[in-house]
This record gives C-alpha cells, structure tokens and sequence, in this order.
C-alpha cells in the first residue's frame, strides 16, 4: 500500500534535498491538549567548522512548519501546522550520531500567548467561544456547536487568563464539550473547534479488525473503568422569580435507544456528583447534567497499534473508530482520544489510545469473523518521501 509525507517550511513544500535530510518525524496528537511534532534531523561538521543546517532559515524559532501524509491514493492530511517551538542540537564525538530535533506545536499556543481580562454580557457561551476564536485569527472560520443560554440573560462572563483557559473554562461547564484547534485545510492555516465527541459513524474511520483474513491491527489492550461512572445532580435559584430548577442525569441517558452501556451498574452503584454552584446562571441546568454525566460514561479506554501495512486510514483524534474484535462486547464504536504518529525512513506507524461509552450486545456465533478480502500489496511512492 502506498504510503507518503510531505513537509512544508514556511508556505513552500520542502525541497528533495530538505525531505532526504529528514531522519524521523514523530507526531503526538490528543484530546485536551496541544498537538506536537518532533523532527529528527541528523547533522555533522562542515569543511568550515560549522555544524550543517545550524543557522537554516526553516529551522528558525518560530518558524512555520507543516506536515502531512497520506495512504493509497486518498487526500493528504495535515498532521500538525504550526510552529517551530524549541530546538534540541544533540552534537556527539562519533560519526553519525549528531541531530538537531525540532519541535513543531501547533497554534494552540497562539490562544495560550497573552493573558488578558475580558467581559463578556448578554451571549450564550457559543456566542462568546466564537468570539474568541475569531479575535485569534487563526486562518479558517470556526466551528462551534451551539449552547443554549443559561437562566439568567444578564449574567456578565468574565476572563482572567489567556483565550484557552477561558475556551476550557467554558467547556467544563458542560462535560462533553472541547476546545481545541486542528490544522486547516490550506498551508498556514488552523481551525478552532468548540464541539461535543462525535457519536454517529456518517464519517467513521475504516473498521479496526483483530482477528481473520481482514486484520488490520496488532493489538488492542482494554481498561473497563466502572467505578467513573456517576449521575450529576444540581438546582437552581431565579433571583427573578425565586422558581427553582432541577436537574439529574445518569450516563445512560446520552446513549441512543437501544444502546447498551459500557459499564452495566445499577442505579445505586452510580457515584453521585452536585453540578458545580452558579452552573445555572451561565449553563442550561439539564444541558449540563447531561454533558458531564455523558462523560463520565466513557468508562472503556483501550491502547493499541495498526498494522502498517493493512490499515487504510490516517487516525486522528475526535474522529469514531469502530473495532471488531471477534464475537466480543468490546467490538463497538470508539473515540480516538490519542495517536502517536512515526514517519520513519522506510515506514509508518500508528499507535492510539481511545474511549468508548458502550459495548455491543453478544453476537452470534456466524458474526465472529469478518469476511475474507485479499491483502493488498506493499508499494512505496519515492516523489514526496517514504516511510
């Protein structure tokens, strides 16, 4: 299966000769926190004295860099776009063994750049999460899901710290909401994004098979954690008309019909959280339960690896894996939640981490192994760069 990369230095694609001189890239992506990227580039001493490469333009502080890959013949897809954060020349007396490893963020860091105080009056935290994105001018328009507005319209929101902080301030008001920025579509570019884990499986990865004539992936370890879960309960009090507000949710309530849970607990085995004081004023009461109670269903986290070879697809967080694991409970929809990518000089891999709010029901015993399909060949495209 073709497998290639490309790597952009500023807004240009990086010559041959800056691909050839490229070691490994490895590229950590995961939920809640900034994406990285680690450029291994091995160096040694010039005619001159001078290390090679150690005054490059594209290696600069704060240099943009880029990088993308892709399998078969589908799109190319951005890894990371970002910045160049730090260096780390690692100069040693043996030959050969000499690199500088840049290391690329993304522009998370950009909403992480200046602690500022900010009122917000009168906007749903929707409204205000747009708002903030906007003001970071990231390249690509937004995408914000909407929030209903809390019981008082006239609650004032207020930042003290950098425009992230405030994003996840926000965000953990509600449980299942993130904040967080992903590479745009054009070089240069990111996207902000304010939005629920995805459920649905319209834009499902390929299928993760570990056993029969389809098996794409090496292994699939699994942590079943029941004792996460929890009903959320709160109240709330109109200083308008003294009308009080309840709300309760169980993890449960956010699976579709019919869907059987991850953790099979009774009601009693539940832990019993309160909703945060004040949630009422800038939240909607039950919008909130719900969303933390949601999230406090993901009680499956497994790790694993791809088989380089086989699997068809880029990973990446916030997208839904699904895993057929034989006549399992466990073969269910996941939430990718980590990917370590490595570019390496003659392959790819994928290792990942994902979490899963509930299990499939048992199975017959004629559903315990995919279909036979023929495995597809190996074959390395040299015009972009290999691994």
């Amino acid at each position: 299966m073709k497998k290639e990369f490309r790597v952009y230095y500023g807004s240009k694609l990086a010559t041959k000769a800056q691909l050839d001189a490229i070691e490994e890239i490895v590229v950590e992506q995961e939920i809640g926190h900034s994406w990285a990227a680690r450029i291994r580039i091995p160096v040694c001493i010039g005619e001159d004295g001078s290390w090679h490469g150690e005054n490059e333009p594209a290696y600069a502080d704060h240099a943009r860099v880029r990088v993308e890959a892709r399998i078969g013949d589908g799109d190319f897809i951005a890894l990371i776009d970002g910045s160049i954060h730090s260096q780390e020349p690692d100069y040693n007396a043996t030959p050969g063994r000499s690199a500088v490893t840049l290391v690329v963020h993304d522009d998370t860091r950009l909403l992480h750049r200046e602690a500022a105080s900010e009122s917000f009056s009168g906007q749903t935290d929707s409204e205000i999460v747009t708002a903030i994105f906007q003001a970071a001018a990231l390249g690509e328009e937004p995408d914000v899901e909407d929030t209903p507005r809390g019981a008082d319209a006239n609650a004032v929101v207020n930042r003290r710290g950098t425009m992230m902080e405030m994003l996840r301030l926000i965000a953990a008001r509600y449980g299942d909401f993130h904040a967080y920025v992903l590479p745009g579509s054009s070089v240069g570019t990111s996207k902000g994004c304010f939005k629920k884990l995805r459920t649905g499986t319209g834009t499902a990865l390929p299928q993760a098979i570990l056993s029969g004539p389809q098996r794409n992936l090496s292994e699939f370890r699994i942590q079943r954690n029941a004792g996460r879960a929890a009903r959320f309960e709160g109240a709330h009090l109109s200083l308008g008309d003294l009308s009080v507000t309840t709300a309760s949710a169980s993890p449960g309530d956010a699976l579709a019909a019919g869907a059987t849970g991850a953790t099979e607990s009774d009601d009693e085995d539940l832990l019993v959280r309160r909703l945060p004081p004040g949630t009422g004023d800038q939240t909607d009461l039950d919008e909130a339960a719900r969303g933390m109670a949601a999230e406090s269903g993901y009680t499956l986290r497994a790790d694993g690896s791809v088989i380089p070879s086989i699997y068809p697809a880029i990973l990446s967080p916030y997208r839904v894996l699904p895993v057929r694991l034989s006549n399992s409970r466990y073969s269910t929809d996941y939430v990718v939640y980590k990917v370590t990518h490595t570019l390496g000089i003659s392959e790819y891999t994928q290792r990942f981490s994902v979490i899963g709010n509930q299990a499939s029901p048992e199975a017959g015993a004629g559903a315990s192994l995919p279909a036979a399909a023929a495995a597809p060949g190996l074959n390395f495209n040299v015009q972009v760069g290999i691994f």
